[in-house]
């Protein structure tokens, strides 16, 4: 099956769809592997051979040894990217990576402002992992961060932390009350080292690629979800950067121009952290899929919050993005489930109605109310949170399916799932995930 290059990964929901898995097994097919935004907060899990490799910062193309790029939308830890590449490199396979000058080091000062800011919101909390992303970001865009240059140069290095670490500790410990006991001298020389060891991957990712992208396989790897987008996203439950697929021109440094664009789709939808989420399960079924499909974070290990597809999330996905296919992921753990919904729409109930009688999202049916119908995600993060869900209910399979490798053979109610999810979004469906395994895919 023929998939065209440049491609970029975008995950259609709350991230988790499985987009390391994709990549990985297209990656195959590429020559140049990009990660493009996010930080080690953004978790992807590849399995090959029974061995589960867990990358954060990496692009997942690293096992088949492609040239692999950091591109400046991206911030790095260094310790956790040495971390990562020593582990592969520990397994004989090559690093082949270049990161631009332009990334964004995220700094301890980070991760101590994101956990005293939590400390600070309490129950209105965004459920950060505490990881400094969001903080790092906030310094890149008000031009007080330390850049990669900086981090590989020991004077600029120094210089940078001068200016700006006395007025993070003061803001630490004075403005949140927290105890920040690391030294600038400390972070220097911890840094410093850092710097040392990554110099050597230094190189212009805007510039080679400009080059690459009209005579090579580019594939983008997108971090996150699209809902999880810092703009378009569930605000404020979101991070800090764009997650859908046109991010990618100015987070690489590319002209505008025709990128082909894949949406991951879980075959039923989780999220991680607060925020609204209107076909959430709170039930013994919700309890089974997050046992059965392992949903418990890459990085976080948090679990996963679990309810039904939700088709308003993957319409938006797809406008949002452009998207040209459609990846569907982890239908193998709906084979656990007698009967299967699908939101094909959302309801928003009147002001009246809403104030007669309050109701659980997860109990609606589509005979509670005649409200306004919406069939993707609203603008006003004031009307999300009323929309109740309308479902379609399919039976489900009870076969086990994971070594299914053709679409003709998989039973009857699994390809109407399918199929009813093709229709609905109108974007060819191109692969099917039926296990973890690089091997237990359905091409379409």
């Amino acid at each position: 099956m023929k998939i065209n290059f440049p491609l970029v990964i975008v995950g259609s929901q709350w991230g988790d769809e499985g987009k390391g898995k994709i990549v990985d097994l297209l990656s195959n097919q590429a020559t140049h592997v990009v990660r493009y935004n996010g930080g080690n907060n953004a978790g992807h899990s590849v399995v090959l051979n029974g061995e589960k490799f867990k990358l954060s910062l990496l692009p997942s193309g690293v096992l088949h040894k492609k040239k692999l790029f950091l591109s400046q939308g991206v911030v790095i830890d260094p310790k956790v990217l040495l971390d990562e590449i020593s582990f592969f490199e520990k397994r004989k396979i090559k690093v082949n990576l270049t990161i631009d000058p332009r990334v964004n080091v995220v700094m301890p000062y980070h991760k101590a402002l994101d956990r005293a800011t939590e400390i600070w919101k309490g129950k209105k909390a965004t459920g950060s992992l505490h990881l400094g992303i969001g903080y790092c970001y906030e310094d890149k865009n008000n031009r007080f961060g330390v850049r990669f240059e900086d981090l590989i140069n020991a004077t600029s290095l120094k210089e940078r932390l001068e200016l700006i670490f006395p007025l993070k500790k003061l803001q630490i410990e004075k403005v949140y009350g927290q105890k920040f006991d690391l030294t600038m001298e400390t972070i220097y020389k911890e840094y410093n080292r850092y710097g040392r060891k990554l110099k050597k991957y230094l190189g212009d990712v805007s510039f080679c690629l400009a080059k690459e992208i009209k005579k090579s396989r580019v594939l983008f790897e997108g971090a996150h979800g699209t809902f999880l987008d810092g703009v378009f996203g569930t605000w404020p439950y979101t991070t800090a950067v764009y997650t859908i697929a046109g991010g990618v021109f100015p987070y690489v440094g590319l002209s505008p121009q025709k990128i082909y664009s894949m949406g991951i789709v879980k075959a039923y939808t989780t999220r991680v952290g607060n925020g609204p989420f209107p076909t959430e399960l709170f039930d013994k079924t919700g309890n089974k899929i997050r046992e059965i499909g392992g949903e418990f974070g890459t990085v976080s290990k948090r679990p996963r919050r679990c309810g039904w597809l939700d088709l308003c999330l993957v319409r938006t996905a797809i406008r949002l993005s452009g998207l040209d296919y459609l990846a569907i992921t982890k239908l193998d753990v709906l084979s656990a489930v007698d009967k299967i919904r699908v939101c094909t729409h959302y309801v928003i109930a009147s002001e009246a109605k809403q104030s007669q009688k309050k109701r659980s999202l997860r109990r609606f049916t589509p005979r509670d109310d005649k409200g306004k119908i919406i069939k993707e995600v609203p603008a006003l993060m004031s009307d999300f949170t009323k929309c109740k869900p309308v479902y379609k209910e399919f039976r489900g399979w009870r076969n086990d399916i994971s070594k299914v490798r053709r679409f003709e053979d998989l039973p009857k109610e699994a390809k109407i799932y399918i199929k009813f999810i093709e229709k609905q979004s109108r974007v060819p469906i191109k692969y099917i995930f039926v296990g973890p395994e690089r091997s237990q895919t359905i091409i379409l």
